[in-house]
C-alpha cells in the first residue's frame, strides 16, 4: 500500500504500541505495530475507537496481519469518512 487511505480506529493503542484499524473503503482490518517515527506513534496513540485518520501502510514480513505506518495524515471528520465509505461500496 503506497497511497494514503482512510481508516477507522477499531481498538485504541495498547501498552505494546499496537493499534487496530479498519479501511473505510475495503473494510479490511489491519494490526499496526510499527511506526515511521515517535511523533507518528504519539499522534496515533491519541486516537480513540471510532475516530478516522488517513494512513499509508506497508506490510511487515510475509505472514500475519502486521503493518508499519509510513505516513499518518490529519484526522478525518467522521462525516467525511462515512461518505468515503459509501463511495467505495
Amino acid at each position: 500500500m503506497t497511497e494514503t487511505d482512510s481508516f477507522t480506529v477499531v481498538t485504541a493503542m495498547n501498552p505494546h504500541d499496537a493499534l487496530t484499524v479498519r479501511s473505510t473503503t475495503t473494510h479490511a482490518t489491519y494490526q499496526l505495530v510499527e511506526y515511521t517515527d515517535e511523533s507518528t506513534r504519539d499522534a496515533l496513540a491519541s486516537l480513540q475507537p471510532g475516530e478516522s485518520v488517513r494512513l499509508s501502510l506497508s506490510r511487515i514480513g510475509r505472514r500475519g496481519n502486521v503493518w508499519r505506518v509510513d505516513i499518518a495524515s490529519h484526522r478525518v471528520h467522521p462525516e467525511a469518512a462515512r461518505n468515503e465509505s459509501r463511495a467505495g461500496t
